[in-house]
């Protein structure tokens, strides 16, 4: 009976969908909003009744913004901060290990990725781009029946719901991956009072969750609400209709994926709910509509008062004849999700998540500017309905008031420039062809890289297309919206790292985490000496992932001892590298990293062969170490630096730490200019120049203390252990703290042991997060010396352009030189910024040399073969801006003779092909057949001449086909005198 109902809730007609829709909206009429359950009441109704009720421990919402390491999208769900615990990865001491049951309001945004809801924003009731998520937890305490109770208490005894609307699913098995019926939830629903019609089951696809194609997974049972009532409205559920929606879903984890196919139970079962406010919100206010409810009312008012458009209607499809209500639901629903975001730290940019901020920006403005057409600044405006909703369970919305104003008056003013821009380069596109109908291929291309005046964006090429009355292709479209986001990557050899099998493994078989301690004992840096550690092979791993006994010389393997001095990948820095020895063999160790308190040596075994349980020796690079030690204090001191120089609101958002650089990304509204970049240096070389009395301390100490030391820096994003290390960089003389950060990295003990420090680059000068480069120790000095070299060759250089007989050789061999340099090797950034610019600027001398040199050349040449027989074909390499100089010396010389004269650009890019039109070969003759051999196009006539631009790829096929020609004249001019 299981399999036949569950078929017909798949199979049900569309076109009955419909007709039941259309029966059913007709007598449907959006209530007048319940005003005991405003928004805020719901969510502490909650909140009370699981945290005071049911013992759960309340859990602030993480920012919107992932950690280092959690990926590329934006904080999506409300179990995003619980993964370590679902992956059993929580690093000791967390927080995270002593979580049984929690609850908490998740702050979400869903734009790109699996869960990318952007298209449907606005276009019905219930998509958003922001939203928060209702959730609750148990952590291997209870299970599905106290899990089902407590949630049908809190909507029918709570919230007041009626029974006889809601719908239950729950997981209706799958043959293929021999999974069962969970009979047990839908007894559970039964013994708590359910109808039976209202218990319904379902496939893999909406009653089980899993992680990914390994990981935690479960069944999961749905709750779904009918808006009408009075109805059996199980047809309905999970079909997509807007007046059934399900409205809280529970995830019994109880089982781990290691394979297609292959799952085993967890040691421990877990329960993820998740419940979207605005959802339960409309429900209890009265209306199929999220939009019609006070999340978004007071947001519609201010629309309405600031720009006097007509009041929202809450129409959708085409009962929103002119797309108001539409625009009203995009500004308010993408306004709401950039204040959050922006009161996290993110900032409209170019890369990334920045980039998704600024297209939803973008989004917004144009439904403002092109739909609405109001005034500049309603965005801004926006932001205090939305903090009188959102700032009391995230006060972070209402402390970044003002900076998210700010960042939304200048993202109005970048989309006013682009847009216009825009609409120019459309307006010349269409000039150029008036009866253009579409916009595809190589025109895409050339809009997007500035060939009608400005670069734009693939999305406001499709936006203005549109309004110019342009087709795209859905293909074309997609291609240049994503070239150069997959880059091709060669195939890397596989080395043995953690995974959920693995650690499960280890778990299993009680391998004891590593006593990583050793790594803090700090080198003599004058001989770069550590000391070496004797331990004993607590596991092997091969190249899949499965413990060993043995392996042997060639193999790539993992290695897990009792106790080790490698530092192992974390915080930005990247693993040790160097080599285990013993008295059968060595690994050649070339990664380290770890996880749950093991540390796994990756490397490849160069010699002999290892075993399990033997002895060896452990001994790190001591120049990788000392490299990342370097480098890892200069972070620190940049940091400070940074904030120093451009303000308290530089907010770190990653670093990478290398033995051979630093890359320290940064989020700040203020453009970085050249000066500023002096004094960040500057005041790190100020700190480097004070030797050995500014000196690096590490201190192990509480985090609740650690948090509340005066100027501590951490990430804001991170989740720490409840004991962390402090690293303070002070002075010990005046006691001054110049850097105190939360930090497990390896560090100097003083900052003369840096020795160096410059920046090479910086990029998003005027960008929100921007990303600077430095060097240290050798690295930069090095640089230091190459930019000294550099300077020396520009100085040759300018010796010689002044000097009274110029060698034009030795002044093209330096130019090229000087510009390979700055072209290919890392210098310092104020060095080598200040010699483009001069090179720059020299550049047009250089020209100008090169032009009076071949002119002088040219004249004597043609002045010698001017009045002999023959014919040829002279090249020479000149600018674009001699021709005009041409016609005059081809005009002074009455050049009549046979001679194709080509101008090759000195950038390559094109060659300009001069025809004299007083030539004894008919030019036009000439002109035409050339154009045609080679694919050129007369650009320019003067008097003495006409031109022929030939692309430069085209360059060796044009002086093939030139000889051609001229051969052909020369044959036909014989054979005409002889007769």
């Amino acid at each position: 009976m299981l399999l036949p109902y569950t078929m017909f809730h798949h199979s049900i007609c569309q076109t009955c969908l419909k007709k039941i829709t259309s029966i059913t909206l007709r007598r449907y009429s959006v209530k007048t909003n319940n005003t005991k359950w405003k928004s805020k009441n719901v969510r502490q109704a909650f909140l009370d009744f699981f945290c005071q009720k049911h013992d759960h421990q309340f859990v602030k919402s993480s920012s919107v913004i992932p950690g280092k390491g959690e990926g590329t999208y934006f904080t999506n769900a409300g179990m995003n901060q619980f993964k370590p615990i679902f992956l059993g990865a929580t690093q000791d001491h967390s927080e995270l290990q002593a979580y049984k049951r929690v609850a908490n309001s998740q702050k979400c945004v869903r734009v790109g990725g699996k869960h990318n809801d952007l298209d449907d924003v606005g276009r019905d009731y219930t998509h958003h781009t922001f939203f928060e998520m209702l959730g609750s937890w148990s952590f291997g305490d209870y299970f599905k029946q106290e899990a089902c109770s407590m949630a049908l208490n809190l909507l029918v005894g709570v919230y007041g719901l009626p029974l006889e609307r809601l719908y239950f699913t729950y997981f209706g098995g799958d043959p293929s991956q021999e999974l069962k019926p969970d009979l047990e939830c839908r007894e559970i629903w039964r013994e708590l009072g359910v109808p039976e019609a209202h218990i319904l089951p379902y496939g893999m696809e909406d009653n089980f969750w899993d992680m990914g194609d390994t990981g935690p997974c479960g069944p999961c049972t749905e709750i779904h609400y009918d808006h009408l009532g009075s109805r059996d409205a199980g047809i309905l559920v999970n079909t997509g209709l807007q007046e059934v929606v399900e409205i809280w879903n529970i995830v019994f984890m109880q089982y781990n994926r290691l394979g297609a196919g292959h799952l085993v139970p967890l040691p421990s079962h877990h329960v993820d709910t998740g419940m979207g406010l605005e959802r339960i919100c409309a429900v209890l206010q009265g209306t199929r509509s999220n939009y019609n409810t006070d999340l978004f009312l007071p947001i519609f008012d201010a629309i309405h008062k600031e720009t006097g458009i007509g009041e929202y209607g809450d129409k959708v499809g085409s009962a929103d004849t002119h797309g108001l209500d539409t625009a009203y639901r995009i500004i308010a629903d993408h306004t709401r999700m950039a204040t959050v975001c922006v009161s996290d730290g993110l900032l409209p940019g170019r890369l990334d998540l920045q980039n998704r901020l600024r297209m939803v920006l973008d989004r917004a403005l144009h439904q403002c500017h092109q739909v609405l057409r109001v005034e500049p600044g309603l965005l801004p405006k926006l932001v205090q309905p939305i903090i009188d909703s959102l700032g009391d369970p995230f006060p972070e919305v209402s402390q970044h008031a003002s900076k998210t104003q700010e960042i939304l008056m200048e993202a109005e003013d970048r989309y006013l420039l682009m847009y216009s821009d825009g609409r120019k380069n459309f307006e010349k596109l269409m000039r150029k062809n008036p009866e253009l109908k579409s916009v595809n291929g190589e025109t895409l291309w050339r809009l997007r890289d500035g060939w009608f005046g400005h670069p734009m964006s693939p999305y406001y090429i499709e936006i203005l297309a549109s309004q110019f009355g342009l087709s795209i292709a859905r293909n074309d479209m997609e291609d240049l919206s994503s070239a150069g986001q997959q880059v091709p990557i060669e195939a890397e050899v596989q080395y043995p790292c953690f995974t959920a099998e693995l650690l499960n493994e280890l778990s299993s078989r009680e391998v004891p985490p590593t006593d990583d301690d050793l790594k803090y004992v700090p080198a003599i840096l004058k001989f770069n000496e550590f000391p070496t550690v004797t331990s004993t092979i607590s596991c092997l791993v091969d190249d899949g992932n499965k413990l060993s006994e043995r392996v042997n010389v060639g193999d790539r393997v993992g290695v897990i001892v009792g106790k080790t001095q490698f530092y192992a990948e974390k915080g930005g820095q990247v693993g040790d590298v160097g080599f285990i020895t013993s008295e059968t063999g060595e690994i050649e160790v070339k990664d380290t990293q770890c996880s749950q308190g093991h540390i796994l040596h990756v490397g490849i075994v160069t010699r002999g062969h290892m075993e399990k349980g033997q002895e060896l020796k452990l001994d790190i690079d001591p120049d990788h170490r000392v490299g990342c030690m370097r480098n890892h204090t200069a972070t620190h001191l940049l940091n400070a630096a940074l904030h120093h120089v451009l303000g308290s609101e530089v907010k770190q958002r990653g670093s990478h730490v290398s033995p051979g650089k630093l890359t320290f990304d940064f989020s700040c509204s203020v453009d970085v200019n050249i000066d500023d970049i002096y004094r960040i240096e500057s005041m790190v070389w100020s700190w480097l120049g004070k030797g050995d009395r500014i000196v690096v301390e590490r201190e192990l100490t509480p985090l609740k203390h650690a948090l509340q030391l005066e100027g501590i820096v951490y990430l804001e994003n991170a989740v720490y252990p409840d004991h962390v290390y402090v690293v303070t960089v002070r002075d010990p003389g005046t006691q001054q703290v110049i850097s105190r950060e939360l930090c497990g990295g390896t560090h100097v003990t003083n900052s003369e042991e840096i020795e160096d420090f410059c920046i090479t680059s910086l990029t998003g000068h005027t960008s929100a997060v921007k990303s600077v480069v430095c060097l240290t120790g050798r690295h930069a000095v090095k640089a230091k010396h190459k930019a000294v070299q550099t300077e020396q060759m520009y100085k040759d250089l300018i010796t010689e352009l002044k000097s009274n007989e110029v060698n034009l050789d030795k002044c093209l061999q330096l130019q090229k030189e000087i510009n390979a340099v700055l072209g290919r090797a890392v210098l310092p950034k104020l060095v080598k910024d200040d010699l483009k610019q001069k090179m720059d600027s020299l550049g047009t001398d250089i020209n100008t040399l090169i032009n009076k040199h071949a002119f002088m050349i040219l004249e004597k040449e043609l002045t010698r073969r001017m009045d002999e027989p023959g014919s040829d074909i002279i090249v020479h390499s000149f600018t674009v801006k001699v021709l005009p100089k041409l016609n005059k010396m081809m005009k002074k010389l009455s050049v009549r003779r046979p001679l194709i004269l080509v101008v090759q650009a000195t950038n390559n890019t094109n060659a300009y092909v001069c025809v004299p039109k007083h030539s004894p070969i008919t030019s036009d003759t000439l002109v035409q057949e050339l154009c045609k051999m080679v694919q050129g196009q007369v650009t320019q006539q003067e008097e003495n001449y006409t031109v022929i631009t030939v692309k430069g790829d085209n360059f060796d096929m044009f002086l093939e086909a030139a000889n051609r020609v001229q051969a052909n004249y020369i044959t036909e001019k014989t054979s005409a005198t002889k007769n």
